[in-house]
């Protein structure tokens, strides 16, 4: 700055604190006056944005000790501006410079190098003084500077340990920096190692392979590539040059990439500074015992959906399901966001469960509706993920092994097999087993699992506090989480698809749905909202349209079950999900049949091939046997047949599987071999287990009766 005015005068004074000079404008403006600085050629009107009829002073006006302050602020600056374009240039000269191969000592000597020349830098800038001055300090006095003898001497390299060094050295070692990069720094080796010869590139591809082949017999493989007049290099020349080989390198090929990243560096993530609410992890986990299916009482491994805030371990939400959905899932993050408040960020993998519309939609997203930012881990790193497998491992895993149906890696492979025959002898007798767990105390074990692990120390937490006791802590020192209100539960957390308007009814899910208020909406598209677990209803509402883009609009009405050609009770869409289930494993049943049958048709072509001529008599076709009716034996005591002629005895036949089971509860001393094999083939049934219980049929009445009969 050349010219001043009296308010930059003051400012100028005040910040540099030099009192030569008021620290007021009125008071400078007064000095002006009384000292005639206005008739002075030195003195000018302002003009230009600055303008306005005030004026402005030439810097040499004022006092020596104002100006000396001035010109050394404005030096410091230009130094400043100059060191931070050296910086940058540095920056990228050295990203350019490759120091990956420097060994230990030529890296130590490059650090101190350029630490020394770093110190030098901040002194010249903090003291405004040029760069050969601030090199003659540091030679003069490097404790000064704060540099010790010890990092001198490392940055000499020298065997004698020197401790002092020359102004031409420093300025040698800026030349290097600043014109080449810190990596010029480094000294050159004192040995130069043999550079690797071509041909070792060549071997590798026979040694790194998959299949780990030792060193011998890629090396035999390699000799027997390599052309006639070429010499092979032996054995002790291939084991040196390995040697080299760091020992993630030399193992690159011969193991997978996942293998390959357990021996590789990896970052640890801190939550020191997070808060509750901040980030929620979840993942889903295949319970490793088998229990009994809540409908069909077969053994299965079921779902579970967990969810942990990240800042205190704790585990916030869960949810039990038979495969990994999007049902469980949503369902776990509700109870999450219910109970401990909605998170910032939700954390979490990759799969079908976590990645899909319901909630990712712009439109109709539950994330998106409940303003969460939902974050995906690489493909193959769960290491990114490790709280949420820890958890797992901790408290699902240790639950499975109280069962007697764990079926870990763990597990003696003679007890795994001796309960699994145990559970499917019982099925194949009983249609259940008791040595299965059932659904609810599945479900009462889950719960207290997690409630002892929250009030359980966590190495991780500070002073190995529990996740429950460093939620507290946060509660008591201000923290207030993000709550869901109580008329916003439902709607929040309710799936909503696009449907089309037709006559004033939707549908979802081969259900249709009625209401007035739709009419007017026909041909349009709206958002339907609907109940995993209730389908008698779904809750319909407008699209907006602002700036292009698609919103969710407002209630238009709660559309009721109307009843269709297809269904005469509504199908939730967690009913959807078990049927879809059911066919699939129906299906894939009916593709093993069908090898059966295959298999078998062999066999028979076969064995007709090898009988012999028969006569027309012999192969007249025997009657066709009417077709298999149930019959219960009738036993008479009084009953004789007619003479010449041997009548079998009457049988009672029954109408449906539902009639002999009525029949065989009301009659349990009745019961015959056939009758117990025809109930227990009904009890492994699904569809005939939900028949039973739809018409009324007590289920552990029947099974205990066929246990007894048996």
């Amino acid at each position: 700055m050349t010219y001043l005015s009296a308010a930059e005068i003051a400012e100028a004074g005040e910040r540099l604190k030099i009192e030569a000079m008021p620290w007021s404008k009125r008071r400078v403006q007064d000095r002006i006056d009384r000292e005639g600085w206005l008739a002075s050629p030195l003195a000018r009107k302002r003009s230009g944005k600055q303008g306005g009829g005030g004026f402005e002073y030439h810097i040499s006006l004022l006092p020596n000790e104002l100006q000396s302050a001035i010109h050394a602020e404005a030096t410091r600056e230009l130094v400043v501006v100059s060191q931070q374009a050296k910086k940058t240039q540095e920056i990228v000269r050295r990203e350019k410079l490759s120091t990956a191969n420097l060994t230990a000592r030529q890296r130590d000597v490059m650090n101190a190098r350029s630490a020394i020349l770093s110190a030098i830098d901040m002194y010249q800038v903090s003291n405004g003084l040029s760069q050969r001055q601030a090199i003659q300090a540091f030679v003069a006095a490097p404790e000064a500077l704060d540099v010790f003898s010890s990092v001198i001497a490392v940055a000499n390299d020298r065997a004698s340990g020197k401790t002092t060094v020359g102004r031409a050295t420093i300025y040698e070692w800026f030349k290097l920096r600043d014109t080449v990069g810190v990596g010029a720094l480094a000294p050159l080796p004192t040995k130069e190692k043999q550079d690797v010869p071509s041909w070792f590139w060549q071997f590798l591809r026979f040694y790194a392979q998959p299949q780990k082949p030792c060193l011998t017999d890629a090396l035999e493989k390699f000799k027997g590539a390599l052309p006639a007049h070429i010499m092979p290099p032996n054995y002790d020349q291939v084991r040196r040059l390995m040697a080299r080989l760091g020992n993630v390198e030399k193992h690159r090929g011969r193991e997978g990439s996942l293998t390959l990243k357990s021996r590789m560096a990896y970052t640890l993530r801190s939550t020191d500074e997070l808060l509750p609410g901040c980030i929620y992890t979840a993942d889903g986990k295949t319970f490793d015992a088998e229990i009994a299916h809540p409908i069909h009482g077969q053994p299965f491994r079921p779902e579970i959906t967990s969810i942990v805030d990240v800042a205190t371990r704790r585990c916030v939400g869960f949810s039990f399901g038979l495969a990994e959905n999007t049902i469980g899932v949503v369902d776990a993050l509700r109870f999450a966001c219910e109970h401990h408040g909605i998170p910032a960020i939700f954390y979490v993998d990759r799969g079908p469960g976590f990645k899909n519309d319901v909630l990712d939609n712009q439109l109709t997203g539950v994330t998106e509706r409940l303003g969460i930012t939902k974050l995906h881990s690489l493909p193959q790193n769960s290491q990114a993920r490790g709280i949420i497998e820890r958890f797992n491992g901790s408290v699902w895993n240790s639950l499975a092994k109280e069962y007697e149906t764990y079926i870990g890696e763990e597990m003696d492979r003679q007890a795994r097999q001796r309960s699994f025959k145990a559970t499917r002898k019982d099925i194949k007798l009983t249609g259940t087993s008791n040595r299965l767990p059932s659904w609810q105390e599945f479900m009462t074990a889950c719960v207290n699992a997690i409630a002892s692990y929250n009030a359980k120390p966590h190495s991780s937490l500070p002073g190995k506090m529990s996740p429950n006791q460093y939620w507290e802590y946060h509660v008591s020192t201000g923290f207030e989480i993000v709550p869901v209100l109580e008329h916003e539960k439902n709607d929040l957390f309710r799936p909503y698809v696009r449907r089309k308007v037709s006559r004033a009814m939707v549908e979802w899910l081969t259900n249709t749905y009625f209401h007035m208020e739709l009419e007017e909406f026909h041909g349009e598209y709206v958002l339907v909202g609907y109940d995993i677990h209730d389908a008698s209803k779904v809750w319909v509402r407008e699209i907006d349209r602002r700036s292009g883009e698609e919103q969710m609009g407002r209630l238009i009405c709660v559309a009721v079950f109307a009843g269709n050609e297809e269904r005469y009770i509504p199908l939730t869409m967690e009913r959807a999900a078990l049927e879809k289930r059911a066919n699939a494993r129906a299906r894939r049943l009916n593709d093993h049949l069908a090898e059966v049958e295959a298999e078998l048709s062999v066999g028979r072509f076969l064995e007709a091939s090898a009988q012999p001529v028969m006569s027309p008599i012999d192969i007249m076709p025997e009657p066709t046997p009417a077709a298999p009716m149930l019959v219960v034996d009738n036993d008479q005591e009084n009953f004789r047949p007619a003479s010449g002629a041997v009548e079998p005895p009457r049988r009672r036949t029954f109408a449906s599987d539902v009639e002999l089971a009525v029949w065989a509860l009301e009659n349990p001393d009745q019961l015959t071999s056939n009758h117990v094999r025809v109930l227990r083939g009904c009890l492994e049934r699904p569809a005939a287990i939900e028949l039973f219980r739809l018409s009324g049929i007590d289920l552990d009445a029947l099974r205990n009766l066929i246990r007894a009969a048996a």
